[in-house]
């Protein structure tokens, strides 16, 4: 969740916002039942980022007779820190955190609201500002050099036009060349420091640089979400190969069994005593009785 509510902010643009007498780059995405916010300042990167559960355990805390749904309570604090409420704000800052304070109405009845803001990690800095900053750095400086080839192409363009007999009839809108370093020199010697003055009494971003951050957060977005993509397909592959070794491993084991010969155990084999019952010859195998001889005597 922590990782969709961060690519919903990347996705949204720094606004200035004046909170009494403090001034903010604020970039902020509000869902249904969640938010996201940074607050930029000259002391440094604030951040909040809060779920339902929190959001509605702070409400009951702060208004205890209020009753409300989670989707309401974000309704309610959303025009806070998007430049669309007039409610009451403050901010106290107390052992390294900001904490801002809403007072306005919901459904008739006082609302009271705090975000707790705490210094943000370097990796959220890094991520929302930092890098696309540095894209846009690269980018304006592209542009320079490009501009800086356009004009001393002009420049031969109207060389060749003098050349060939061509005049300015106008002599306002004759130029001087182009030469890159006296450019350079100039900018930094003499309009630099007036922006560096301009910069620190106002925090902004004008709309072409909006729109050139936009394009560099989209471009972040898209490569973040195709690591992440090719991150979790490794990982099913992953577990679908611990998956099938695992059903392999029976098979695998009983095929072990069946191949592997018992072992050659010296085992002491006693005689085994049969019990056999005595024989007794079958009456066809008894041998027939002798006849009687017949009695001899002195008359036959």
């Amino acid at each position: 969740m922590a990782s969709s509510s961060s690519e919903h902010l990347l996705s949204c643009p720094w606004t200035p916002v004046d909170i009494g007498d403090s001034q903010f780059l604020c970039k902020s995405w509000f869902g249904q039942t969640q938010y996201h916010l940074l607050l930029l300042d000259s002391d440094g990167l604030w951040e909040e980022q809060m779920e339902a559960e929190e959001i509605q355990s702070r409400a009951q805390e702060l208004n205890r007779r209020l009753r409300a749904s989670v989707e309401a309570l974000v309704t309610a604090v959303t025009p806070c820190l998007t430049g669309g409420g007039s409610d009451h704000v403050t901010i106290q800052r107390r052992d390294g955190h900001m904490t801002l304070r809403l007072k306005s109405e919901l459904a008739g009845m006082p609302f009271h609201w705090e975000f707790h803001c705490r210094p943000a990690p370097v990796a959220t800095a890094c991520v929302q500002l930092v890098r696309p900053l540095l894209v846009m750095s690269g980018a304006l400086q592209r542009q320079t050099q490009l501009l800086f080839a356009l004009l001393r192409r002009k420049d031969a363009e109207i060389q060749d036009y003098k050349e060939n007999g061509a005049q300015l009839t106008r002599e306002r809108l004759q130029t001087e060349p182009f030469v890159e370093e006296t450019f350079r020199q100039d900018f930094m010697t003499k309009t630099f420091p007036s922006l560096l003055e301009e910069q620190e009494s106002s925090l902004s971003l004008d709309s072409e640089l909006q729109e050139l951050y936009a394009s560099a957060t989209s471009r972040q977005n898209a490569n973040s979400k195709r690591k992440r993509s090719e991150e979790e397909e490794e990982e099913e592959a992953e577990v679908e190969e611990e998956n099938h070794q695992r059903g392999d491993a029976p098979a695998q084991k009983e095929a072990e069994k069946t191949r592997t010969p018992a072992p050659d155990a010296k085992k002491t084999t006693l005689p085994t005593m049969q019990q056999t019952a005595p024989s007794y010859p079958s009456a066809a195998d008894r041998a027939a009785p002798k006849p009687k001889k017949k009695k001899t005597g002195l008359f036959r």
